[in-house]
């Protein structure tokens, strides 16, 4: 090859280089094979960023040289700021901020609403405590929006792109949660408020003449205890005659833990919803794929707290394939019943059901902590526990979407609240989107990889398992033991042959 067919070979391949280069500046590709897509942006933060005004500003507030997982974390955050900043036009700047350089920063950083994690650390051989801060500030116009501790993974990209929905949004479209029949308050559902208020302005409200419900497009109803008076009930009617939406987690049966017992509830919704083309069964669903209880048992002078399966807290993962429950994959239920068509007028759309060994026991019924379920008492499979009723016969009539369980999302208050599912608060707050026609966030909010429940297998494939995993290595054992064997057989018979050498 000639010197001068070598240098226009180089010159060639610059130039292709610099095209490259020049396309890529306006055309940004990005390769993702992670299962939840994690360096992928979803199509609604593409939307959002694409819409933005004004600039946003983000300053993450990030410790370095701690420990890997945070270096991870912080290297993370950066690229998906980069890929923030490239997709919007330049629209979003940002910066870093390392706290730990001075106590200066640190203040700055907490006075800010970034609170550290306290981590150990090995210096000389000693175990040291060291602040970790893992945060970051987001600025819109005068609007301000603080992320006080960033989760790895898709979480990063959800609770960046929420901060920037709730500044953008130009005027929140109120929410109607109601209350005045023992009810929970929106304290007792703080999860779901939470989430509500990125695009909404939940409030409560009532079914009293007073109220005009017009004003909301989605009503909310949860866990009514009380009878519910037939006025309130035909108010409703008008409010669905006219278009509106609701969301509802009805409970047909009451659980008591201290009686073991399991009763049916009368609040006369379940008629009203029966007249509407969708029932609710006076029966508790039980489920093979489960959380548990703790159950106490004296061992003598020693009380042991033993973990049991509970089929009747039944762990939901199967979905419909519908944008409400797109991307879920575990929501926890307690005490469910089960859903089913209550006329042909309406359209009845499952949209969760219980696992493939599944069944319902009557209420009333009694528990039994110590019982040991097997097969035989799951008969039954894919039994709807949620649906979207939608009317066929009036287009104007609004729809509404029914869960089989009032207690899915209500976190409880003092002593007694608790943390859900997070897949109990994307299913619910995703209805309330899907019927406000508000979809934006239902891709992103249901992005993020959180629950594999294993497959359930038979117990005669069990048993057949079991016996595999144990008798195919003893039998690979003897088979490779009789190979040894015979080889050292033709071995010595070949020795004994009179051309050996």
């Amino acid at each position: 090859m000639t010197k001068t067919k070598l240098k226009n070979i180089l010159l060639l391949l610059t130039g292709i280089l610099v095209l490259i280069n020049l396309i890529g500046s306006d055309h940004f590709v990005r390769l993702d094979f992670t299962e939840d897509q994690r360096y992928t942006l979803s199509q609604s933060t593409l939307d959002l960023i694409n819409d933005l005004q004004d600039p946003v500003t983000v300053t993450a507030y990030f410790s370095e040289d701690l420990q890997p997982q945070f270096d991870r974390m912080r290297q993370d955050f950066k690229n998906l700021l980069e890929e923030y900043a490239t997709r919007s036009g330049s629209k979003i700047v940002y910066t870093f901020i390392n706290p730990n350089e001075s106590d200066e920063l640190e203040n700055e950083a907490q006075q800010k609403g970034i609170q550290p994690l306290l981590i150990s650390s090995r210096e000389k051989n000693q175990s040291v405590q060291k602040r970790a801060y893992i945060g970051a500030i987001i600025n819109y116009g005068e609007a301000t929006e603080v992320i006080p501790f960033l989760e790895p993974g898709a979480q990063m990209e959800y609770a960046l792109t929420m901060a920037i929905k709730k500044m953008t949004v130009p005027e929140k479209q109120p929410i109607g949660i109601i209350e005045g029949h023992g009810e929970p308050s929106m304290d007792e559902m703080n999860e779901v408020t939470a989430q509500l208020q990125v695009l909404y302005a939940p409030e409560s409200t009532s079914l009293d003449d007073s109220v005009n419900l017009d004003r909301y497009k989605t009503l909310i109803w949860v866990r009514p205890t009380d009878t519910i008076p037939q006025s309130h009930l035909d108010k409703l009617d008008s409010y669905i005659k006219n278009g509106g939406h609701i969301v509802m987690a009805i409970n047909k049966v009451d659980a008591n833990f201290s009686s073991s017992m399991g009763q049916n509830l009368y609040t006369g919704i379940g008629d009203w919803l029966k007249k509407h083309g969708v029932k609710i069964n006076s029966d508790f669903l039980i489920d093979a794929t489960c959380g548990s209880v703790t159950v106490r048992q004296q061992q003598g002078p020693f009380v042991i707290n033993t973990p049991v399966s509970f089929p009747y807290l039944p762990v939901i993962s199967q979905f419909a394939d519908h944008p409400v429950s797109k991307g879920l994959s575990g929501v926890m239920l307690q005490f469910a019943s089960s859903l089913e068509p209550a006329d042909t007028t309406v359209n009845f759309v499952p949209l969760a059901f219980s696992s493939k060994q599944s069944d319902v026991q009557p209420a009333p019924t009694y528990f039994n902590f110590q019982k040991q379920w097997n097969e035989a008492d799951f008969s039954r499979s894919n039994i709807p526990v949620a649906a979207l009723i939608t009317k066929r016969d009036d287009e104007s009539n609004g729809d509404f979407i029914v869960f089989s369980d009032g207690d899915f999302v209500v976190n409880g208050t003092g002593q007694e609240a608790r943390q859900l599912q997070p897949d109990n608060i994307s299913l619910f707050v995703n209805s309330v989107d899907f019927l406000s026609d508000d979809t934006g966030l239902m891709q992103l909010r249901t992005k993020t990889v959180k629950h594999r429940p294993l497959d359930q297998i038979e117990e005669s494939k069990q048993t057949w398992l079991k016996a595999l995993n144990f008798g195919l290595p003893l039998l690979l054992i003897i088979i490779i033991g009789i190979v040894r064997y015979q080889q050292s057989i033709n071995l010595r018979n070949k020795r004994r042959e009179e051309n050996y050498a």
